[in-house]
């Protein structure tokens, strides 16, 4: 049955639309049970407004009328106009459930879709002063003057009281939903992320783009940011993401929180970018201390995805170690990463390539350092001598000293040497502690 107001709110059962009413965008239920309390005409006068409204809204907020948005929209705004005629004639105890479930629905997906705050609260905004003009258009046709005096004060102090606790409740509901849904979709996005790095199936690269929101069917780069402070600013992690993307090119980013201090990116490119855009990077980009970054190879597709991550995690083990700057880029550690992947191993064979003169001491570190600058510079002392700043007399004492530990002469092809010499200068000796720089 329709409410029965005080004579002085009886003027809004007498609203009624222009002409025939726009179709409603509630659904059947909800329309008959407005107009079982308000009567046909109010509720088409709603349908009409609410229609006015939301244009009035999207014009000046576009971002409410996002293609496939627009429907719940119009819903959301369509039950507040309705929300608000019945509180006008009844006057309930203002709280916040007034706001109807349509709002907060339709405020949600604002939130999910990362519309800002102040955006969404402009709307409000707008629609309760579209609302606020019409009522005190129709306010104004009506012929007794003491009733438009008290009913316009009445209606406008109480308009504001509603829009007060709507933005309030729609303010404190977005802020829930979007960390609900930052939560939601950063964990599917970390699921997806490790079941393709482990080289699980995904459900196909159409399933992992729609979770990720990043095309894998592309050429990839990965990077991993560390920091060493124990509660880095995630902003700040990000934000230098995005600079190295920009900076090499990419046209799509992609990043995923490992933990407090430890960010992954990926960027790609539609076709394969010079291998010097990389490079360049050190050049391109201050140093960001105490910010690390690890840049993996470029690779192709879900494969080269993660290939190029496990460059990165190999590269930034390397800067662990301490034989890279602040950015170390896999291309130029790869044979080391390579020779220390398994550094017990990498040890024991050094041992049984070195014998005596593996031993940690500083006068052997000496005899070993000489020895593998002299074979990397093709057995020449006076290159060994200009590249360790030493006499060319000590580069030839040292590698007769080193040849004398090893137990022979030095072989004609000096590979495994080279290998072990490489092994303990990037791991120091058995049992030490750390690098040997």
């Amino acid at each position: 049955m329709t409410t029965t107001p005080g004579s002085a709110q009886a003027w809004l059962l007498r609203l009624a639309p222009g002409g025939a009413p726009p179709e409603p965008a509630c659904p059947p239920g909800t329309l008959a049970a407005a107009e079982a309390e308000l009567g046909p005409g109010p509720v088409g006068w709603a349908v009409e407004v609410a229609r006015d409204m939301a244009a009035e809204i999207v014009r000046q907020v576009p971002e409410h009328g996002t293609p496939g948005a627009l429907p719940p929209f119009r819903r959301a705004v369509e039950a507040t106009v309705l929300t608000a005629l019945h509180a006008l004639l009844t006057e309930p105890r203002p709280t916040t459930d007034l706001v109807p479930p349509e709002a907060v629905a339709g405020n949600a997906e604002l939130a999910r879709r990362n519309v800002p705050l102040d955006r969404v609260l402009r709307g409000v905004r707008l629609g309760h002063a579209h609302l606020h003009a019409r009522l005190m258009d129709a306010l104004n046709r009506e012929p007794e003057a003491a009733t438009r005096a008290r009913e316009t004060h009445r209606v406008s102090e109480l308009l504001f009281v509603y829009a007060d606790l709507q933005a309030s409740r729609l303010a404190e509901e977005y802020v829930a939903e979007r960390d609900r849904w930052r939560r939601s979709t950063e964990a599917a996005r970390r699921r997806t992320v490790d079941d393709l790095l482990a080289g699980r199936p995904v459900g196909g690269g159409a399933v992992a783009a729609r979770t990720l929101g990043y095309d894998l069917a592309r050429h990839h780069a990965a990077f991993i940011i560390t920091s060493p402070a124990p509660d880095p600013s995630d902003r700040a992690l990000r934000l230098l993401a995005a600079e190295l993307s920009r900076a090499v090119g990419g046209e799509n980013l992609l990043t995923v929180a490992a933990g407090g201090t430890e960010l992954w990116a990926w960027t790609s490119w539609p076709a394969p970018p010079p291998r010097e855009a990389l490079a360049r990077l050190p050049h391109l980009i201050p140093e960001r201390r105490p910010l690390k970054v690890a840049v993996g190879p470029l690779g192709y597709g879900p494969e080269g995805f993660r290939r190029s991550h496990r460059g990165a995690r190999e590269a930034a083990r390397m800067a662990r170690l301490g034989h890279t700057g602040w950015l170390c880029d896999y291309a130029d550690v790869a044979t080391a990463a390579l020779l220390t992947a398994d550094p017990e191993h990498a040890r024991w064979f050094a041992t049984g390539v070195l014998g005596p003169l593996a031993a940690d001491h500083p006068r052997l570190a000496d005899l070993r350092e000489t020895l593998r600058v002299y074979l990397a510079e093709g057995r020449s002392p006076q290159s060994a001598a200009e590249r360790l700043y030493i006499a060319r007399n000590t580069v030839t004492y040292r590698v007769r000293r080193a040849t004398e530990l090893l137990g022979g002469p030095l072989p004609p092809d000096p590979l495994d040497l080279r290998l072990a010499l490489e092994i303990t200068h990037l791991l120091g000796p058995p049992g030490a502690t750390g690098p040997t720089r």
